[in-house]
């Protein structure tokens, strides 16, 4: 059985072949990167693309403390470097409807707009990366976990994003995911087409939370709202800040279209409403 040093030294190897294979990378290389003098935090993998952005990947082989996880984004956002943290597939949980997230899992979930990328190495030495998709259940911290297996790296992108929940800040993010790929599994998530018992879970619920609770008040509703009344405040408030037609800046406008979207399927979803 190979060390754990000769595994990982694999898994690296894996993922610079990987990446060097991507259309949108110039370049992927296990050598330090020579642009910084002084890391504090030394990625696994520097990714340079074609848009001429650069990316450090970190593999997690251990849970981490937010505050590393937070240092290691601000050292790379002022070299406008991105950040890609990949977990140990052994260190996240396997399907389940209710799981209670540690606080590193709530940073690392909210990076990627709900998931976290996982890695393994399979019986056949190559590297499976995933993405481990969290989705809020009416329990406070508790969270549905899914695995999605036909996950395929077909992009490498740098963008700088603002992030108001988990390590909150301006961060260079780097995305693996295609638009193609996102407008797929933002559809599959809409419809509830995964296979989790959303409806058992709102059995087991005795009374509605405070999230549930605040989506209402956010819609300007009280809990005993019917669901024609719930579609039609959602309908005019998005009227109001959706990005193509609000007065407000554009970032605040997709952050508030953004979080009353979530408001629209939480509350649908905990009533089992289509």
């Amino acid at each position: 059985m190979p060390s754990r040093a000769v595994t990982m030294n694999l898994v690296v190897k894996c993922l610079r072949d990987t990446f060097n294979a991507l259309p949108d990378v110039r370049a992927a290389s296990t050598e330090p990167d020579p642009s910084q003098i002084f890391q504090q935090h030394t990625a696994d993998l520097v990714v340079d693309t074609w848009m001429g952005g650069r990316l450090h990947v970190y593999l997690i082989t251990q849970e981490p403390k937010v505050r590393d996880l937070k240092a290691t984004l601000k050292e790379n956002t002022r070299s406008s470097i991105g950040t890609l943290f990949l977990v140990d597939a052994a260190l996240l949980p396997e399907e389940q409807d209710h799981y209670k997230v540690a606080d590193w899992q709530f940073a690392l979930l909210h990076l990627n707009d709900g998931w976290i990328y996982s890695y393994h190495l399979d019986e056949r030495g190559r590297v499976q990366v995933r993405q481990v998709h969290f989705a809020p259940t009416p329990y406070a911290d508790h969270y549905r976990v899914w695995h999605l297996s036909d996950f395929v790296i077909e992009a490498c992108v740098v963008r700088q994003r603002e992030y108001d929940d988990g390590i909150r800040g301006q961060w260079f993010i780097g995305d693996l995911a295609s638009p193609q790929y996102k407008r797929r599994i933002n559809y599959e998530r809409v419809h509830q087409r995964y296979h989790y018992s959303t409806r058992q879970t709102r059995e087991a619920a005795p009374v509605p939370n405070d999230q549930l609770m605040h989506y209402y008040r956010m819609l300007g509703l009280e809990r005993s709202a019917s669901e024609k009344e719930v579609k039609r405040a959602f309908r005019q408030m998005a009227l109001k800040v959706h990005p193509d037609v609000s007065a407000l800046p554009r970032q605040e406008s997709e952050r508030r279209i953004k979080e009353l979207n979530e408001a629209y399927e939480y509350i649908k979803e905990y009533h089992g409403w289509s």
